[in-house]
């Protein structure tokens, strides 16, 4: 139930900056905060400063939860700062408790940590820069850039020589595959952070990602297959929304850096082709925890291009 609301949240919250008219933008906004005000009351907890993972589980959830819950609350602070903005500065704090200082490299571990955990997920980690960085523009606050920065890091040491290039999906191989979830957003993270500070690797760590991804991971109608096994090149070929909405991104991404205008056309591209992923009765197929960032992909792209 709460995916649901935060996916949803998000959804009303990225039709209200889509500029879609006066009526609208106050439907949408009145449907975010009751949702907004539904999640706090019931998986808010206050005397930790992050959510549980259910109305009955009352232990804090794991970090990909939080990522999309702070990205809900930087949505959320963007429409009503006074009542969100210092939540939202609460919770990144809190999150502190899942930041592994005693690894080599620094980075969130799934659950709350003592150190050298070794279970971290290179995606969980790039859903953090996304939401730092949606923070930082917010606020201008440098403790959400420098962690951005930080978590980037980790990130992109997920990299390696295997199979090309790529970034695992987690730190120890589990699963042995590089996704495109691991990758597409690695690739929009880094170019986030790269409009910030201007840093020029970041955009050139974007490029080889992207590259790599359409190398490994695209089928030839434009969309992407969940990952890639390194041992044997097995490619695990269901197509998720949320893999393809994040390449659509990330392409968005790379055209605003470059002004390379292949860029833009694959975006459009991919954008085109998740049609299929289209029901009969209008909507995404996959759950909503998937279908949100296919959301906010069409939303860009139409900021885009209209």
């Amino acid at each position: 139930m709460r995916y649901v609301l935060l996916f949803s949240l998000l959804f009303c919250v990225g039709l209200v900056r889509a500029d879609v008219g006066s009526d609208d933008e106050l439907s949408y906004v009145e449907i975010a905060d009751v949702m907004m005000n539904d999640l706090q009351d019931r998986f808010w907890l206050e005397d930790r400063g992050l959510y549980a993972r259910s109305v009955v589980d009352r232990h804090v959830d794991f970090m990909w939860g939080h990522g999309v819950a702070f990205t809900a609350m930087v949505g959320a602070a963007r429409h009503d700062p006074e009542r969100y903005t210092e939540i939202m500065r609460r919770c990144f704090v809190a999150m502190d408790a899942y930041w592994d200082t005693q690894a080599e490299i620094p980075g969130y571990e799934p659950g709350p940590t003592s150190g050298n955990g070794h279970d971290k997920y290179y995606d969980d980690n790039q859903w953090m820069v996304i939401g730092f960085m949606e923070a930082y523009e917010l606020t201008e606050d440098e403790r959400y850039l420098k962690r951005a920065i930080e978590t980037l890091e980790f990130s992109l040491s997920g990299w390696d020589d295997a199979l090309g290039g790529g970034i695992w999906w987690h730190e120890q191989h589990k699963g042995g595959g590089k996704n495109t979830c691991a990758n597409a957003p690695a690739a929009v993270a880094s170019l986030r952070v790269a409009r910030a500070q201007r840093f020029d690797e970041y955009v050139e760590w974007a490029r080889r990602i992207v590259q790599w991804t359409e190398n490994h991971l695209q089928d030839e109608d434009g969309l992407y297959f969940d990952h890639v096994i390194v041992a044997d090149g097995t490619i695990g070929r269901h197509k998720f929304t949320y893999n393809s909405a994040l390449m659509i991104r990330a392409n968005l991404g790379l055209w605003r850096a470059t002004s390379e205008d292949s860029y833009l056309k694959e975006a459009i591209r991919i954008g085109e082709a998740c049609d299929a992923f289209v029901r009969d009765d209008g909507r995404y197929r996959d759950s909503p925890r998937f279908t949100h960032l296919l959301i906010e992909a069409d939303l860009e792209l139409y900021r885009a291009t209209e």
